[in-house]
């Protein structure tokens, strides 16, 4: 083996062998859930069935890191935590099991292969700790109702709510918007019970 050779296979083998030390030493962030919540003495003005559509989102909010807005508008992530799955799907989830809680008939995905009357198609406008705002957990989701069969946009609306938030320690950042989230779903399901 010649002496160049050599060199190379060393390099690259010192370059793995710090590469993995790196992988080994770094802290994986912690993960962390988000609940659904239960309204009790629901009622409907219809019984039309209703289907939850994955919310839109920016990119800013389609993955896993938990957004930190800094003043100037500057976004960043909290650096040990993520979600237990994309935002937009979590946010589906638990806006479903919401709904299923409070035993709101006829409602489910996309992929239940219901016939379907209404969708609620949702977009996610923030999700997010606000330190420039006061350190406040804000969640943003704007909503619209769909009949299906017209083709047509009958509602929409735009349901906001905040709370006290710190982003040390980790947990009371993802306490604050857990319950930020519970406070929109369940404006939104008293919404969409009165509208479709």
């Amino acid at each position: 083996m010649n002496t160049t050779r050599r060199f190379f296979m060393l390099g690259g083998a010192s370059v793995l062998t710090l590469g993995l030390a790196g992988c080994f030493g770094a802290r994986a962030p912690l993960t962390f859930d988000l609940g659904s919540v239960a309204q009790a003495g629901l009622r409907r003005r219809s019984s039309r069935v209703v289907v939850i559509t994955l919310p839109k989102a920016v990119q800013t909010y389609d993955s896993q890191r938990v957004v930190v807005r800094e003043a100037g508008n500057v976004l960043s992530y909290l650096p040990d935590a993520q979600w237990s799955d994309t935002l937009p799907r979590l946010v589906q989830t638990r806006l479903l099991q919401t709904f299923e809680a409070s035993n709101f008939p006829n409602i489910g995905r996309p992929d239940d292969q219901l016939s379907v009357d209404v969708t609620l198609a949702t977009e996610l406008r923030a999700f997010e700790v606000d330190v420039g705002a006061g350190n406040l957990a804000t969640v943003t989701i704007n909503a619209k109702l769909v009949d299906e069969r017209r083709g047509a946009i009958f509602a929409s609306d735009s349901f906001t709510a905040t709370r006290p938030a710190a982003v040390d320690p980790t947990g009371a950042a993802i306490n604050a918007l857990d319950l930020a989230l519970q406070d929109v779903m369940s404006q939104i399901l008293v919404w969409t019970a009165r509208t479709a």
